[in-house]
């Protein structure tokens, strides 16, 4: 062989299927999975949209399609080597108005039917993104919300948690169902990022705070990540994770004032000086719904809103050891995921 070349074989790619690929999460999952050398799938709603937030590469192929119709992409499932499902309604729910029937066809029954899907294509292993909303407001003693703790969907009263939470249940009855299919759960925090094109809550929050339109800081505390955090984590449990676990990632707990003050450095723009009670909250956010109702337009703050910082607001301490561990998830400071997030709107030309 002595002054030939021998060639050699590249590794074949990796073929993962992402739904929700546009999405705050779905985006930078489909970059970091296009980092690590995978041929990716992704599901979206709008192609438009897609050429806009998503590389232009030959080992991404875009899926045209949606959760409400699980049967009319199912044949891009075939040769996928995992399924990662971060698609979900939720943005419409902050809305005010009853959103239930859109949020069990969608989350539950469509997670339901993308499982059974995946598996009829002979996909082995599902990682599900759930939510840290998924599981108790608090723990007993004032210890922090571990991955174990989970919410009754009897009794909560947030429909998306609820969706969630039955979504959850769905994937559980598919591995009691199916001992040859392998998914496991990423419970992420309140994301924030760029590539935030719907805005989420958590760029909408930005976008309020740069226009002026925040009156002041309700007492509410966040459990802040970077979605390039939780996507990191979701191909780390994806190649890695034991069949059926369960991965808190919800980074560091900040009250809100702590955020608007790093947007105020950020921007320098002042923050809002003014604390609004949330008994304040509430009178807003029944006002709020009603003129939503009358006028047919998103409620400003609705009652959803209120009922999570009213419940969620004086607690939301969560454990993320486990990610950190068996995952080696770190988190980035919130005022690098904040100025890098500001950045990113700027040049989509949502903020100026």
């Amino acid at each position: 062989m002595s002054g030939q070349e021998v060639d050699k074989e590249e590794p074949a790619r990796r073929t993962a299927f992402v739904t929700g690929g546009t999405g705050l999460l779905g985006n930078n999952l489909v970059r970091e999975l296009l980092g690590r050398g995978y041929q990716v799938r992704a599901l979206v709603r709008s192609p438009e949209k897609a050429a806009r937030l998503l590389p232009a590469t030959e080992e991404l192929r875009l899926v045209e399609g949606d959760m409400d119709d699980v049967a009319g992409f199912a044949a891009a499932l075939e040769g996928a080597e995992i399924v990662f499902h971060t698609a979900a309604y939720f943005r419409d729910s902050l809305t005010g108005g009853k959103h239930w029937p859109a949020l069990k066809r969608i989350n539950v029954e469509g997670t339901k039917a993308l499982l059974e899907a995946a598996h009829a294509a002979g996909v082995p292993r599902f990682l599900h993104v759930s939510s840290i909303g998924t599981l108790e407001d608090f723990a007993p003693g004032g210890c922090a919300v571990t991955e174990t703790m989970q919410r009754d969907p009897a009794v909560t009263k947030n429909d998306y948690y609820r969706s969630k939470v039955l979504a959850d249940r769905e994937v559980e009855k598919a591995l009691a169902k199916w001992p040859d299919f392998w998914a496991a759960f990423i419970l992420p925090g309140f994301m924030h990022g760029p590539g935030d094109a719907g805005p989420t809550a958590a760029a909408q929050t930005i976008l309020d705070f740069a226009n002026g339109d925040l009156p002041g800081a309700v007492d509410a505390h966040f459990s802040y990540v970077d979605a390039r955090d939780v996507a990191f984590a979701c191909v780390q449990a994806g190649e890695g994770a034991v069949r059926g676990d369960r991965f808190l990632v919800a980074g560091k707990r900040m009250h809100l004032r702590e955020e608007l003050q790093l947007l105020e450095k950020i921007t320098g723009k002042k923050a809002p000086a003014r604390r609004i009670p949330t008994r304040l909250v509430a009178v807003l956010a029944a006002v709020n719904e009603i003129w939503s109702r009358l006028s047919g337009k998103p409620a400003l703050i609705s009652w959803s809103i209120y009922r999570t910082i009213r419940d969620e607001g004086p607690h939301a301490r969560f454990d993320s050891a486990r990610a950190q561990h068996y995952l080696g998830v770190t988190f980035r400071p919130l005022e690098e995921t904040l100025a890098d997030t500001v950045a990113w709107l700027k040049q989509a030309g949502m903020m100026s």
